[in-house]
């Protein structure tokens, strides 16, 4: 059995609802996805974002993102949540396009504002993950190679990229 990661970024309200599951087997892939999950505008919904490891195919580690994260969109000043979810930062910078609008009314837009500055120039959405604090055990060998599917909770995923998130960015 290998050793890999899993990144979910999900929301479900009602009968609808996204879902993004990554597979995958370096830091740089995991990266990437968690800035591709967050430039879409998803994450600011809520809902699961979380990692989890796996070795030799045995869920080892979860760990919850959020208090880790620090997001800058333009407008706004950096984000970072704390372990109960209470957000600091994000406070609207003069002139910008969130100047006088108060906390709910930032939070109501930000997912379509992140969305479509995401469809136009994604890196103006800086998104970065205090990997060292989150402590993510290492894998051990093997490690899933590309090509490779993985069976999760019932569900055949291919390594890399699984979502109904595909084609928003």
């Amino acid at each position: 059995m290998y050793s890999f990661y899993a990144f979910e970024g999900s929301f479900s309200q009602g009968g609808g609802g996204w879902e993004h599951l990554e597979v995958c087997s370096s830091f740089q892939e995991l990266d990437a996805s968690v800035a591709y999950y967050v430039r879409t505008g998803s994450w600011a919904a809520g809902g699961a974002f979380v990692i989890r490891v796996y070795r030799h195919g045995k869920l080892l580690a979860e760990r919850g993102l959020d208090p880790f994260l620090t997001v800058k969109v333009p407008g706004l000043t950096a984000m970072q949540f704390s372990e109960d979810l209470r957000a600091s930062g994000g406070v609207p910078e003069p002139g910008g396009r969130y100047d006088g609008m108060n906390e709910g009314g930032i939070w109501e837009v930000l997912p379509q504002d992140m969305y479509e500055l995401a469809l136009e120039s994604p890196e103006d959405i800086q998104v970065s993950i205090a990997w060292d604090g989150l402590a993510l055990p290492e894998l051990a060998s093997p490690t899933l190679p590309p090509g490779v599917r993985v069976i999760l909770d019932g569900r055949e995923l291919e390594y890399g990229r699984n979502s109904t998130l595909d084609g928003c960015i």
